[in-house]
């Protein structure tokens, strides 16, 4: 029989993921922040409990997919926790895009209370949630990995293992880094485009002919040309993560201008409107200011 396994957030990825996770043939206890967010698991098989303390309590493993770091510390410390429910020996492991000193703080809390703490967030979208094909970036002790291996295992093809915790959450900031910059060169090469009259869609096949090609730039091409900000990931979870880098990284004294200047319109397509539209939508920004 299978490790019980509890999940936090059931948002656009967590309720992917969950429901991967049933599919593998895993038992789920599960909650959420609005409970009809989690219909469709509920469902499909998962059971419903009134807090993180509780699915802690009826789970070996708790995993969580949630908005931000504050978010976290709240499901994991708060006063229905996941640290008032978790049994000694079992293991939280967080799949969100966190701040490093956040997972470093309650790597160190959890160890005090005698149980264990894995930050592995992830890279990928909802349908690679959906066929178990997400990266994941798992940081943490060697004993709480043997707990959780097959868990992961379940939702990723490939993972990548990191001493701590906090070396995890900034290889997966690093990463959003390259998203930011890689759409905004997207977005402003097609805007580029049509404002010199080229088909942006003749931008796409030049660019599937050469080493300057990506799966990202011909699925995010294709859909902007088609008018298609379907939210994969919101501009306002974008923007986070680059605030989240641009912090991070100046506590070791690195300097990030191009995301910098990735912030500047990502701010500016929230203030906008387009907070909860795909992150592609900073395309609208760029329009408006070549208009």
């Amino acid at each position: 029989m299978k490790t019980p396994v509890g999940f936090i957030g059931l948002g656009l990825m967590g309720s992917a993921m969950t429901v991967r996770l049933l599919k593998t043939g895993y038992t789920l206890s599960v909650h959420t922040r609005t409970k009809q967010n989690g219909e469709a698991v509920l469902a499909a098989g998962a059971k419903w409990f009134e807090s993180p303390a509780e699915v802690a309590k009826n789970s070996d493993i708790v995993l969580s997919m949630i908005s931000d770091s504050k978010a976290l510390e709240e499901i994991a410390q708060g006063p229905n926790g996941i640290l008032h429910g978790l049994k000694k020996g079992s293991v939280h492991v967080d799949m969100s895009t966190v701040a490093p000193a956040t997972t470093e703080s309650l790597a160190a809390k959890y160890k005090s209370r005698g149980c264990h703490f894995i930050h592995s967030p992830v890279l990928g979208s909802v349908p690679n949630a959906t066929d178990g094909s997400l990266l994941l970036f798992v940081g943490g002790t060697d004993e709480a990995f043997a707990k959780v291996e097959s868990v992961l295992k379940s939702l990723g093809s490939h993972l990548w293992r990191f001493e701590k915790p906090e070396m995890a959450s900034n290889m997966k900031l690093i990463c959003n880094s390259f998203i930011a910059g890689m759409i905004v060169t997207l977005t402003q090469g097609i805007v580029y485009a049509k404002k010199a009259q080229i088909n942006p869609a003749t931008l796409l096949e030049i660019l599937s002919h050469s080493a300057l090609n990506s799966t990202m730039y011909q699925t995010k091409g294709k859909a902007i040309i088609e008018g298609n900000f379907t939210p994969r990931f919101f501009v306002e979870h974008m923007l986070k993560d680059i605030e989240l880098a641009l912090e991070a990284a100046g506590k070791i004294g690195v300097l990030m201008p191009g995301l910098e200047a990735a912030q500047k319109l990502f701010q500016q397509a929230t203030v906008d409107g387009y907070a909860r539209e795909d992150y592609s939508a900073v395309m609208k920004v760029l329009e408006q200011q070549a208009s």
